[in-house]
């Protein structure tokens, strides 16, 4: 898809990288390295949907895409008090620093404000055990990054009961940000973190995991946020305009939570 003369997600996608490549130094990827995201893109994919954006002020700038996850990629629900509970620490590649004292984590409501235009918080979580509830691909790249200092989550919805969940990661390196977002932006039909289930007395019921469900993802500074986004009746249908009530809360909370992160 395209919008206007600005490329297609993917070239749009690679002119990000390039350019935050370039800012940090770096080289240019080797012939290997474009092959192997060439062959990536030409997989087969159900419906992309871009929406791309970025954040003012941001040391890192946002790149977002929404995508459709369709059938066959079962819903994983998670509920507020669970995804809190797990108690296995992040495994991570590379020993600690244990002279330098830990980059404060942002906390749920600093993060997530009670209304976002007319978005309603229904639910929050957070607790620092980084991988204990994502998918495996996630899992393994948090793994391998310098450090995820916490991770916090919230429900909203908006008049009409449509369901959005906000998940951000807390992580030790701004480049870590940069090479997730670069490994799991390129695979729209595969998520790696679940949709927080509707608690009693919310006026909002659990959805069934056919469910039609879109995927944004943004970064700012050494926040990695990652939005999911429903329709109240789980319908499979109308995905751009999902997006497009999506992105304004995903970059409401980027913004908020990257101003408290690392405050204290």
């Amino acid at each position: 898809m395209t919008e206007g003369n600005q490329g297609t997600g993917d070239e749009r996608w690679d002119e990000f990288v390039r350019e935050f490549e370039q800012s940090r130094g770096v080289h240019e990827p080797s012939a290997t390295g474009h092959t192997e995201r060439g062959a990536a893109a030409k997989r087969p994919r159900r419906r992309r949907l871009l929406a791309a954006t970025a954040v003012a002020g941001a040391a890192l700038a946002v790149a977002g895409a929404g995508f459709w996850l369709g059938a066959g990629h079962g819903t994983r629900h998670e509920t507020a008090d669970k995804a809190a509970g797990h108690a296995p620490a992040v495994p991570s590649g590379r020993p600690a620093a244990t002279s330098a004292a830990p980059m404060p984590m942002v906390t749920a409501d600093q993060a997530f404000p009670a209304r976002v235009a007319g978005d309603t918080k229904v639910t929050q979580t957070g607790g620092p055990n980084c991988a204990g509830s994502v998918g495996p691909d996630l899992s393994a790249l948090l793994g391998k990054s310098k450090g995820c200092r916490g991770v916090i989550g919230a429900l909203y919805k908006d008049a009409s009961g449509n369901q959005y969940t906000v998940v951000a990661f807390g992580m030790k390196d701004q480049l870590d940000v940069m090479r997730v977002m670069t490994a799991l932006a390129p695979h729209p039909t595969d998520y790696e973190v679940p949709v927080l289930t509707p608690p009693a007395g919310s006026g909002l019921r659990a959805l069934p995991a056919d469910s039609g469900l879109v995927q944004s993802f943004a970064g700012r500074n050494k926040l990695l946020v990652i939005g999911l986004a429903q329709w109240s009746d789980g319908r499979s249908a109308d995905y751009q305009a999902l997006v497009h009530k999506l992105q304004p809360l995903l970059d409401k909370v980027t913004e908020a939570a990257g101003g408290h992160d690392g405050r204290g």
